[in-house]
Formats: C-alpha cells, structure tokens, sequence
C-alpha cells in the first residue's frame, strides 16, 4: 500500500469499524502498527483517530489504546451537526447520497423593522433574501430560508445559491469566523408544506443560524426547516 494521506487512512478505518472489523479486541491497532500499514506519518495517524473520535466512534483510555465505541445502524437517512459549519452534503460525503438544490427564490430587499426583529439586521441594509430546497436523493428534504447582508456579500447571484455559497465566500476571501446555531421544533407553515415532502408530518425542525465575519459583523441570518423523522443529530459528551 502507497503512502496514505489523513483523508485515506480516516476513511479506510471508518469504513472498516462500521463493518465490524474490529469489534472482537474492541480496540484499534497501535499507532506503530497502523503507521506501518499505511506508511504514513504519526501526525496522520493521529489525525484520522481524532477524527473518528470526532464522530464517536472510538474513544482513547490512556494505558488502553483507541477503545471502540459500540454503535448501533443509524436509523435516520441524513446528519445534521450544530458545530459544523460546512453544511448537509459535505457532513453526508461518504454516503455518497444524491444531492440538488432548486432555488425557489431570490431576491435582494431593504430591511424593515418586522424583518429587523426577525433576523437581527439593521434597518436600512440590503439583504439577499433567498429561498432554497435541498433535494437529497429525490426527497425534498431541506427548506432553507437565507438572508445575506448585500453590503458585504455584494457578488452573490442565483447561479450561485444553486450550488454552495459558503464556498463561493471561501473563494473570495470572506471568512465566517463565528456561527450561532438554534434548534427548535415548529408547526409546519404554507411553504413548509408547499416546499417539502412532508408526509404525515405537521411539524418541522428548525435550525437557525446567524453568521458573522471576523471583524464580528453578522452576514447571515438562516432558518433551515428539515422533515423532523428523517434527521439526527450526533453530539458525543466526552467526561
């Protein structure tokens, strides 16, 4: 086997976990061990255990090695993260799932005192006002309700709601530093219904976000309305 990246390594443990390869020690390989095997750095090795620590899929005791975690399948179809600030299809890569996203609207508008009280914007501001649904694997199955603040995000255009507007600010050199998120569960309104595929549901989660650069000013207010039973949230608790 060539050198192998953190990338490499991460996905090929993952993978083998989840199938059980591991599960009779209920412990991975020591480091030398595994550093040998992918010829790779300590610092790579490291990396990738950090990360399947990240999500909870193995654990360090010290004088015990990397413990994995028991698990059970997941039974939702898609992750969510409130400390993730890459969005829905780069938290389910892996899963290589089929992901669209029609914009149902998009519109550039003054701030008023209701949508002030509402987002948090100055009254005044232009705002990009934005409405998109994330389809993933032929469900409707994200309504995202965006405003941008026009002054500092000036280049935004409908070709690129389409696709991903965090990496189009990477792109251009403007950094989200900081990211507020809310919760919260919701009785499903007319564009609920209308935009998603809701089923027997007569709810929807809600997950609010309010973004700010790092000179501390906010760029974004969002709410996310997603189908309630196909979601899960994965947050582990470390003591």
């Amino acid at each position: 086997m060539g050198k192998q990246t953190f990338s490499d390594i991460y996905h090929v443990l993952k993978d083998r976990i989840l199938a059980g390869h591991y599960s009779v020690k209920m412990r991975l390989p020591i480091e030398d061990e595994l550093i040998t095997e992918f010829d790779s750095s300590r610092y790579a090795v490291r990396k990738a255990i950090a990360q399947l620590a990240k999500d909870g899929l193995v654990y360090s005791v010290k004088g015990r090695g990397v413990v994995l975690l028991e698990h059970t399948p997941q039974t939702q179809q898609f992750n969510l993260a409130l400390n993730n600030l890459n969005g829905l299809q780069s938290l389910n890569a892996e899963r290589h799932l089929d992901y669209q996203t029609e914009v149902v609207a998009f519109q550039q508008r003054i701030v008023d005192q209701p949508l002030s009280t509402h987002t948090a914007f100055e009254v005044g501001i232009p705002v990009y006002a934005i409405q998109r649904v994330r389809i993933v694997d032929g469900i409707r199955a994200v309504l995202d309700i965006n405003y941008f603040n026009a002054q500092r995000t000036p280049t935004l255009t409908k070709t690129i709601a389409q696709h991903s507007i965090y990496q189009h600010f990477k792109k251009n050199g403007l950094k989200i530093a900081v990211v507020k998120r809310m919760l919260r569960v919701e009785s499903a309104n007319e564009l609920d219904t209308a935009q998603l595929a809701l089923g027997d549901n007569n709810c929807v989660g809600n997950m609010i976000s309010i973004a700010f650069n790092d000179e501390g000013r906010q760029v974004e207010y969002t709410e996310s309305h997603f189908i309630p039973n196909e979601f899960n949230f994965n947050e582990l608790i470390r003591n």
